[in-house]
């Protein structure tokens, strides 16, 4: 009987042993990983545009980053006199953003430039805004300044091609 014991025991020491060993690997918390910033929207107001029978624009210049692209639109609310309801209204155009006075990206309204990186821009818009139904038809130069933080895309590596 005292020999079932001890060959009891060892097999009982053998399962056990192996969850002994990998069990605190099991509780650590996975190791940290680099946290990229996923792509995101960011708008601020821009400018309010006016015309002669006092029309108006209220127009803010947006922008998506998080890619290798910068994409820039104007979203406005329109309205005029004859009426209280504020409305949607269709824009587009041509912006430029500028870091340091200088001129690093451009493009149509809406449309993409490539993304030069995180900082502070300054970005202009000459927009054209109309509203459905007729009513607010609008063009002007609005501006703002975007801060934007998503880190530059690293570059695809190059294809390997073989030589002859």
């Amino acid at each position: 009987m005292r020999r079932r014991l001890a060959t009891l025991r060892t097999l009982m020491g053998a399962a056990v042993l192996p969850l002994a060993l990998v069990t605190p690997a099991w509780s650590r918390p996975d190791p940290p990983r680099a946290v990229q910033e996923a792509p995101a929207t960011l708008c601020a107001p821009a400018g309010v545009l006016r015309g002669a029978g006092h029309q108006w624009a209220s127009v803010s210049l947006c922008t998506g980053v998080g890619t290798p692209v910068m994409a820039v639109f104007a979203a406005a609310l329109c309205g005029y006199p004859a009426t209280k309801v504020r409305y949607a209204c269709r824009t587009w155009g041509t912006w430029t953003a500028a870091r340091d006075g200088t001129t690093v990206a451009s493009g149509t309204l809406p449309g993409p430039g490539e993304y030069p990186g995180p900082g502070t821009y300054e970005v202009s818009a000459e927009v054209r805004v109309r509203s459905a139904p007729p009513g607010v038809d609008l063009n002007g130069t609005v501006h703002t300044t975007l801060t934007l933080t998503a880190p530059t895309a690293a570059t695809p590596p190059a294809p390997h091609t073989r030589m002859p």
